[in-house]
């Protein structure tokens, strides 16, 4: 199960996410991220990923994406904090 919340401020979107970005909820994300992007103007992208529980490879592709693009990420707990940190290195990983 994989869920997806947006919540809109003047000065922020935020997408907070539920469950596990596996496939096909990577791509799901990847396409909510780009609708989302579209209409942002002036205003910053958060993720919130306390909610999430594992991320595939996909997923980690997804969010890589998404930090190159300057997406802010907001998340608790060893297992999500070491994905973040470790992003380009875990895709780097998955495509040998």
């Amino acid at each position: 199960m994989f869920k997806i919340t947006t919540i809109d401020t003047d000065i922020q979107r935020k997408l907070i996410l539920e469950g596990g970005i596996v496939e096909p909820w990577a791509a799901e994300l990847s396409k909510t991220w780009e609708r989302a992007c579209d209409s942002l103007g002036k205003r910053k992208l958060v993720v919130d990923l306390t909610g999430v529980t594992v991320i595939s490879r996909d997923g980690t592709r997804v969010l890589n994406n998404m930090k190159n693009h300057g997406v802010e990420f907001i998340c608790r707990g060893v297992y999500v904090s070491h994905v973040l940190r470790n992003l380009k290195m875990l895709c780097k990983a998955g495509t040998k």
